[in-house]
């Protein structure tokens, strides 16, 4: 998951990624957000793992595959900055 198009934007060549899984009992960690398949267009249910945060090459990104809506981003976001201790 990356946050938005602003970020994708800017010129460097890594982006922080969360990363998302479908194993649904990890929705219930601390931080990790359910990304419900109709709200959010993924091809199902799955979960936002902020404690899984990584720096990866932009290159290994392909087209959006679903847009979240601003109150799941902002859940995410919570997530890591509760990770982040902030």
């Amino acid at each position: 998951m990356v946050s938005s198009g602003e970020v994708l934007a800017v010129d460097v060549w890594q982006a922080h990624v969360v990363p998302l899984t479908s194993n649904l009992e990890r929705a219930g960690l601390a931080g990790n957000v359910l990304l419900d398949a109709q709200m959010t267009g993924l091809p199902k249910d799955s979960v936002a793992v902020p404690l899984g945060l990584e720096l990866i090459d932009r290159a290994w990104l392909s087209d959006a595959s679903a847009q979240l809506p601003d109150a799941l981003v902002r859940a995410i976001d919570d997530g890591i900055r509760s990770i982040l201790g902030h």
